[in-house]
């Protein structure tokens, strides 16, 4: 994947807004086909045609860019699009910023075991397949056409056994200028969208599923003491977001025991996924990093 050193790509990356509110259906989403239009579709076509620790130099002509604020959303963009180190290298108008594409994150773990992190198309479209047949061991209805409206805005990653077979994954869809994470767009039981509270700016929202068996079980604690070691690092979120079906009160103990979430006090419904979902988050982020392999033993 990739190979020049360096791309120079002008575009205008307009207002950048986080949105705290959506008033948008699913349905919605997929009629504007986020996985192919705004701002990270060409970020990320940027990120499959660079090398490793190639540089992306952004012109972006928008005339918000001198402001503090517009720069730290350019940069929220840019990591999520799989970039590093982004800064701004030419005052001059328009305003110039550089960053590096940062590598894919592989690490070796027991049992012979390796989790990677998935970015091309050809990968992304293997992790839907997996999702589809064992989300949740097909209790729930899912959904490529509303999934997939994430994948751009979306840091994956799966763990593959010695037999290069994945057998759990993870999705962590970030809230970023012109781009939601899911539950924003799921409906409480008032029939309203959930409204994130202000003191929430870098959030994101993690799904994880494994197979069925001791395997599974063990790439599941292993991928979650991943996502927060990674996430952390790469992503820079001041908050985490995860549901748990209303009647798997299992899965929310480990959450709030494990990861030191809180319940948000709301129940979601997303489009006709099925069942009815708890809503919620952790700030210990700094905490649950410097836990990392602690987690599950404590």
């Amino acid at each position: 994947m990739g190979g020049l050193d360096t791309l120079e790509l002008t575009l205008d990356l307009g207002n950048l807004v986080l949105a705290d509110q959506v008033n948008e259906s699913f349905d919605d989403l997929i009629r504007q086909a986020r996985d192919v239009n705004g701002n990270l579709a060409p970020l990320k076509k940027c990120r499959h045609v660079l090398r490793e620790g190639g540089k992306l130099r952004l012109c972006n002509p928008h005339p918000g860019v001198e402001d503090p604020a517009y720069v730290e959303l350019q940069q929220m963009l840019l990591r999520v699009a799989g970039f590093e180190n982004a800064i701004v290298s030419d005052h001059s108008s328009p305003r110039v910023m550089e960053a590096i594409r940062r590598p894919g994150i592989v690490e070796e773990q027991q049992y012979g075991m390796v989790v990677r992190e998935l970015i091309s198309p050809e990968d992304l479209a293997k992790a839907h397949e997996f999702a589809r047949v064992y989300y949740f061991y097909k209790d729930f209805n899912y959904d490529l056409e509303v999934a997939r409206q994430f994948d751009l805005h979306t840091h994956v990653f799966a763990v593959y056994d010695k037999a290069n077979q994945m057998v759990a994954l993870s999705r962590s869809a970030m809230r970023v200028p012109g781009y939601n994470c899911p539950f924003m767009y799921a409906l409480t039981d008032a029939g309203v969208h959930y409204y994130v509270p202000a003191r929430y700016h870098s959030i994101g929202e993690v799904m994880a599923i494994y197979k069925e068996g001791r395997d599974g079980v063990f790439a599941y604690k292993r991928l979650m003491e991943f996502i927060v070691q990674y996430l952390y690092l790469i992503a820079l979120p001041d908050s985490i977001w995860t549901t748990y079906e209303g009647n798997d009160p299992f899965t929310g103990n480990l959450y709030k025991n494990k990861f030191k979430m809180e319940e948000m006090g709301v129940r979601l419904t997303y489009r006709d996924f099925g069942g009815k979902w708890n809503l919620l988050c952790t700030d210990k982020i700094e905490e649950l990093h410097r836990l990392h392999r602690d987690l599950f033993r404590k």
